[in-house]
């Protein structure tokens, strides 16, 4: 996850004068690791179970679609993270 660990960089560079701002990323950073948190919950809830009986199918697609929110979560909070640096250079550019 070359992303999330960018994006914890990103958050500990923080400009002395910056101490209250960076919310976009912060948010998206959180959002990140909930999103990561929840992937590998699924992920580990699907592995653990045994081979899926034809009455145990619902307990697989709930965990599948688990994955696929999560997935889409963590691109969401990366597009909002990306959206913030831009914003952030933009400012810094207009400031130089």
């Amino acid at each position: 996850m070359r992303i999330l660990e960018n994006a914890r960089r990103i958050r500990e560079i923080r400009i002395p004068a910056d101490k209250n701002g960076m919310i976009a990323l912060d948010t998206a950073l959180q959002g990140m690791q909930d999103a990561e948190t929840s992937f590998d919950s699924a992920a580990r809830r699907i592995s653990q179970q045994p081979a899926p009986q034809p009455q145990d199918t619902a307990s697989l697609s709930d965990n599948a679609v688990a994955l696929i929110q999560s997935k889409n979560g963590f691109d969401a909070n990366t597009k909002v993270a990306h959206v913030a640096d831009q914003m952030t250079k933009t400012t810094l550019n207009m400031l130089a």
